[in-house]
């Protein structure tokens, strides 16, 4: 029979082998702190062998520096038999630095005793946990200072949307715009402007940098912001969820306030606007008194050419002869040399490059262009803008006319001898994917009987009830149908007239049609 050792001698060797190869750095002492054991994972730690220690009072391994409170505690837990665990910070053999994250365990004998016979205390160097912890607390101190004292706003949000983490800026943000969370009103329009753009972006994890936005405030300045969006991924950190690979999503968003420069190329821009438009609104006038004086003469000459046949099919085959037929064809001829010249010395329509087009700046723009005008009309302007606005592809030129032109006819309407109440309402929305703008003043109106009247080429009612007149809001319409849009005379406003404009926003305009020969 084969001659095996007692259980309990096999367990104490392997005890003791397990002890004295662990990777945790494990020492004995006896009530008074003397060091009667330590294993090989302790050596490696301090640099101190056994031979160095055993004997020796167990702060043989202290810097000196740790409080005494620390050491109070620790000793007030042993002496009740309980466990402690703290971090002191020890020395090694060479005289080296580390912080050791120490449990210490009363041991009592194996009869049961309460009190203990010897103290069990097991190190681990902390000293890189500790430099990455501070280092990371001051990265967060860093990080939340920058943020905090940054001049743009900085909004970080969820994967639900939610804001999670602002700053003051954004916070004054909240307060001047009026907005409970300008970064969701700010990430729906550049949504909306960039299309797929944005999506790929977000897909891709690739930050969308400076897009420049506009925001409309009642009776203050607008404010433009450049903004920024970027996206990045962090694991979870849920215990749960230590072994699986989702991700949460955040959308850190930066708003840098540029209202400044941009209203130092506004005020720069305004003169030279001024010149481009008068020579639009000359040139359009050229156009129109040509067009007209075509108009009158298309008439007499259609006369003319059917004069002209009645007389042929009279005289019949002395047609060729007849001294009438003749004069009628000569004075046709010269009545379409007529035609045929003026319509040569109709200037070309100049227009701007089609791009997008922000419907509040544009207003805006002609509205500064036109403070003389109401000055001296003595007209009150309420402007009501949409706080932002999606931009629609547009002609921004033909544009800036139509509305210029269609405010200059409202003050005209209102500009009456005796005529009090001179309020003049500009107001922009955006509803249904659709861009809405409405003018509406206080004077006399157009009568219903000529509501679709005014709309037709070359009609006027400035000698009737002082509407829209000047260029026409036949020509008013064209443009305006040009961009998809709809402009139309609300039938229900009472108080004078009120025009409401229409327009789909990011839609790509048609070409221009070339003009019949």
């Amino acid at each position: 029979m084969a001659c095996t050792a007692p259980p309990l001698q096999l367990a104490e060797a392997l005890f003791q082998n397990a002890v004295d190869q662990s990777a945790i750095a494990i020492a004995i002492t006896d009530t008074a702190a003397r060091i009667v054991y330590v294993n090989r994972a302790f050596t490696t730690m301090t640099g101190y062998s056994a031979d160095d220690v055993i004997g020796r009072n167990q702060s043989v391994l202290s810097y000196k520096t740790t409080p005494k409170a620390v050491y109070q505690e620790l000793w007030a837990n042993l002496s009740a038999g309980r466990d402690w665990t703290g971090r002191l910070l020890n020395r090694r053999k060479d005289g080296t630095p580390y912080i050791a994250e120490l449990t210490v365990t009363p041991v009592t004998s194996a009869a049961g005793e309460s009190d203990a016979t010897h103290f069990l205390g097991m190190h681990r160097d902390v000293t890189k946990e500790y430099k990455q912890s501070c280092l990371l607390a001051y990265h967060k101190q860093l990080i939340e200072s920058v943020v905090s004292v940054a001049p743009m706003a900085v909004a970080l949000l969820d994967s639900e949307g939610k804001v999670i983490l602002d700053n003051p800026a954004y916070q004054y943000l909240v307060k001047d715009l009026k907005l409970k969370e300008p970064a969701h009103a700010v990430l729906a329009i550049l949504r909306d402007n960039l299309g797929e753009g944005f999506d790929v972006a977000a897909a891709r994890r690739r930050p969308l940098l400076n897009n420049e936005l506009r925001f409309e405030r009642t009776g203050a300045e607008p404010r433009w912001y450049s903004c920024s969006v970027a996206w990045f991924e962090e694991h979870p950190t849920a215990i749960d969820a230590f072994h699986q690979n989702a991700k949460s999503v955040y959308q850190l968003l930066l708003m840098h306030d540029i209202s400044g420069s941009k209203h130092q190329q506004e005020a720069l821009g305004l003169a030279l606007m001024r010149e481009r438009l008068s020579e639009n609104e000359y040139n359009q006038t050229v156009r129109e008194a040509l067009s007209g004086a075509i108009f009158q003469l298309q008439g007499p000459i259609n006369l003319i050419a059917a004069a002209t046949r009645l007389q042929r099919r009279r005289v019949g085959a002395t047609a060729a002869s007849d001294p009438l037929v003749h004069a009628l064809v000569e004075a046709q001829d010269a009545g379409e040399r007529a035609i045929a010249t003026l319509q040569a010395a109709i200037p070309t329509e100049l227009s701007a490059p089609v791009g997008p087009v922000n419907l509040n700046e544009l207003i805006r723009d002609v509205l500064m262009l036109e403070t003389e005008t109401f000055l001296a009309a003595g007209v009150t302007v309420d402007w009501c803008p949409a706080l932002i606005l999606p931009s629609l592809q547009g002609d921004p030129s033909a544009l800036r006319i139509v509305f210029r032109q269609l405010i200059r006819n409202a003050v005209e309407a209102m500009n009456t001898s005796g005529w009090r109440e001179r309020n003049l309402y500009l107001g922009t929305s955006a509803r249904g994917g659709r861009i809405e703008a409405e003018i509406s003043d206080t004077g006399p109106g157009i009568p219903e009987t000529l509501r679709f009247k005014v709309f037709e080429p070359f009609f006027s009612t400035k000698n009737d009830c002082k509407g829209a007149r000047g260029m026409g809001l036949s020509v008013a319409q064209d443009v305006v149908s040009r961009h998809r849009g709809m402009l139309e005379i609300d039938p229900e406003y009472t108080n004078g007239c009120r025009l409401r404009l229409s327009f789909p926003h990011n839609h790509p305009l048609p070409k221009k049609p070339e003009a019949v020969e």
